[in-house]
C-alpha cells in the first residue's frame, strides 16, 4: 500500500512536501523550518514524520491554530527563536471602526502575501496577527489600510501577546443518506439540499481549511467544515448505519 492511499488526492502535493522535508533533514543533518500550517497539515506532518526525526510546532500565540513546524535531527535542542515568528498589533480608530477577521486576512492577502506566510489573526480587546519573519519588513512597508480604514502596525513583545481562547463545541447526533458535502450541510444547518448546494457553490465553504465548491465532495470522519455565515462544524464520528441505510453522525458545532 502506498503512503498516498491514506490521504485524499488533493492532499498529495502536501504529502510530497512533507516527504521532501524529511529527506532534507536526513540528508543534511540540519533542521527544516516550514511556513504556517493549518491543523490538518500539522496532522499529516505528524503522521508522516513519526519517529523519523524530531518535530516541533509553534504559532506565536498560546493556543495558536496555525503553526510553523521544525523538522530536525534527534539531537536538535528546541529554541523558540528558530521559528522566526513576529507578532503585530493593528492600531485603528476603535471608537468608529470594528475590524473583522475576514478584513484583516483580506488585507494581508491583498498586498500579495500567501496564506502560509501568516498565522492566526486574534481579535479581542485589540487585534494581533502572526507573520513569518521573512515577510515582516514587507508588511511594515505595504500594509497601511484595512479596507477603507487607515491603520498602523507595531510589533508586540512576548509578554503582551494575546492568548487564543479555548474553543467550545456543542455536540449532537444526526442522520444522513450519504456523506456528500451538500447532504451533511443540509442536515447540520436544517435547510434544503438545494440551498446547501447554493451555499457550497458560492466558493466560501471549506473542508479542512481548503475551499470546496463541489457539492458531491465526500466527507470523512474528523473533517472540519467552515461555512460562511454559520461558523465551524467538525465531524467527530461516523457511528454506523441504521436499518434504513441512513448514516448516523456525531458532530460538533463551534459555540460563539
Amino acid at each position: 500500500m502506498s503512503v498516498y492511499d491514506h490521504y485524499r488526492g488533493s492532499e498529495r502535493e502536501f504529502v510530497d512536501s512533507v516527504l521532501n522535508w524529511i529527506d532534507h533533514v536526513e540528508a543534511t543533518y540540519t533542521f527544516k523550518l516550514t511556513d504556517f500550517l493549518d491543523p490538518r497539515e500539522q496532522q499529516i506532518t505528524q503522521e508522516l514524520v513519526g519517529s523519523k526525526c524530531a518535530l516541533f510546532f509553534e504559532g506565536g500565540f498560546e493556543g495558536a491554530e496555525r503553526k510553523r513546524a521544525i523538522l530536525a535531527p534527534d539531537y536538535y535542542e528546541y529554541n523558540a527563536d528558530d521559528f522566526d515568528i513576529s507578532i503585530y498589533r493593528i492600531h485603528y480608530p476603535t471608537k468608529f471602526v470594528e475590524l473583522s477577521h475576514r478584513q484583516v486576512t483580506g488585507t494581508l492577502l491583498n498586498v500579495g502575501l500567501k496564506r502560509a506566510k501568516f498565522g492566526d489573526v486574534i481579535i479581542q480587546d485589540q487585534v494581533q496577527f502572526a507573520v513569518a519573519d521573512e515577510v515582516a519588513t514587507y508588511i511594515e512597508a505595504n500594509v497601511e489600510r484595512a479596507g477603507k480604514t487607515k491603520i498602523r502596525l507595531s510589533r508586540v513583545d512576548a509578554e503582551d501577546r494575546l492568548k487564543v481562547k479555548d474553543q467550545e463545541w456543542e455536540e449532537t447526533l444526526g442522520f444522513v443518506s450519504s456523506l456528500r458535502f451538500d447532504t451533511v450541510v443540509s442536515e447540520i444547518l436544517g435547510f434544503s439540499r438545494q440551498k446547501a448546494q447554493a451555499l457550497i457553490k458560492q466558493g466560501e465553504s471549506k473542508v479542512n481549511y481548503k475551499v470546496v465548491d463541489d457539492s458531491s465532495f465526500m466527507l470523512e470522519e474528523g473533517d472540519l467544515l467552515s461555512l460562511r455565515g454559520t461558523g465551524r462544524v467538525k465531524l467527530i464520528a461516523i457511528l454506523g448505519s441504521t436499518k434504513r441505510d441512513r448514516i448516523k453522525l456525531q458532530y460538533g458545532i463551534l459555540k460563539g
